[in-house]
């Protein structure tokens, strides 16, 4: 039988996008938390969740104390990426990016951290998603961070925007050449080679197995296509 889930939080990219994804699983959503079998808050902590689902900035100490008698479980997310734009996930600096591409790439790019570790909201929602439906007795109790596994420098998440963005203004423009359609560098070649740490992902890993994903967290949507969202959604607006 379907689960019947309740939902708390601000109806934001983040929140559609986990709500579709419970959707698609074939999870009930309910307008009452008495009728649920999961309550489940988005964007904040509520102590009447059985899971919540929180972004990076929130400081420890406003969580930790209250894991004993509050939410089950908490997934604290890094580094989201969300193609339709979203205020307070960790993304902030991506859109500021797209805009400084598209107005030319000239000057100082906008400043950010050395490195990141970015996910796709797609595979952060299929993660909460699993988490969210899974038997409750399968799941510890805590902290469990998410985030995806590979670090991407600015320079190397600037340098694939140039190169999409020059590629589909060529594109438009029809003055592709020879020379810009082959010189495409695999991403691997600036795979960001400092010293960052990333946040433990063995807990997310290992929570998943338990609860039957045999390839644990394995994000699947690639840099190049999120990137390509980014600029897609920014000619929407």
């Amino acid at each position: 039988m379907p689960k019947a889930v309740y939902l708390i939080g601000t109806a934001d990219p983040v929140f559609h996008a986990i709500t579709d994804r419970l959707v698609r699983s074939g999870a009930r959503i309910v307008s009452e938390a008495e009728s649920a079998d999961v309550v489940l808050s988005i964007g904040e902590i509520e102590k009447t969740a059985d899971l919540s689902v929180i972004p990076n900035n929130i400081e420890e100490n406003d969580f930790l104390e209250i894991t004993d008698d509050g939410p089950n479980i908490i997934v604290r997310i890094h580094d989201l990426l969300v193609p339709e734009g979203v205020v307070g996930w960790g993304g902030d600096v991506l859109y500021e990016w797209v805009d400084w591409v598209k107005e030319g790439a000239d000057g100082i790019a906008p400043s950010d951290i050395e490195a990141r570790h970015w996910v796709h909201i797609r595979d952060a929602a299929d993660a909460v998603s699993l988490l969210a439906l899974a038997d409750s007795d399968a799941l510890s109790q805590g902290v469990i961070d998410l985030a995806g596994r590979r670090a991407w420098s600015t320079e190397a998440v600037l340098h694939e925007m140039e190169m999409l963005w020059n590629r589909y203004t060529n594109a438009l423009g029809l003055t592709h050449s020879v020379e810009s359609l082959s010189n495409i560098t695999s991403p691997v070649v600036h795979q960001f080679s400092g010293m960052i740490e990333r946040p433990d992902l063995a807990p997310l890993h290992e929570t998943l197995k338990s609860i039957g994903i045999e390839e644990g967290w394995r994000p699947l949507t690639a840099m190049r296509v999120s990137l390509m969202e980014l600029f897609a959604h920014s000619e929407i607006e």
